[in-house]
């Protein structure tokens, strides 16, 4: 008697429905927030108050980095520089 022919790990994860996977709205981040320019911690709400006191930048790698709205011109360097050089972003130290 012949055995039925088994599918593999790719064709079953093919056949599976996968979650579709969308890019993170800037209110989505979860993670401890600090000021890519100063190190300040930043709370969520600094980001949605009007005027926000702190924003989200990317880089052309579109990746986000979080500012504070008065450090956000030394921040867009610090990315500049970090697109030129291909090195990664110079954080300041963390501060709370």
């Amino acid at each position: 008697m012949k055995r039925e022919k088994r599918l593999t790990k790719r064709e079953k994860k093919a056949l599976s429905p996968q979650p579709r996977a969308s890019s993170p709205k800037p209110q989505e981040h979860h993670h401890h927030i600090h000021c890519t320019a100063c190190g300040l911690h930043l709370d969520v709400e600094m980001f949605e108050e009007a005027p926000p006191r702190a924003v989200w930048l990317r880089c052309d790698h579109h990746s986000e980095f979080a500012s504070c709205s008065g450090c956000s011109d030394k921040t867009k360097a610090l990315l500049e520089e970090h697109d030129r050089s291909g090195q990664p972003v110079k954080q300041a130290s963390a501060w709370h």
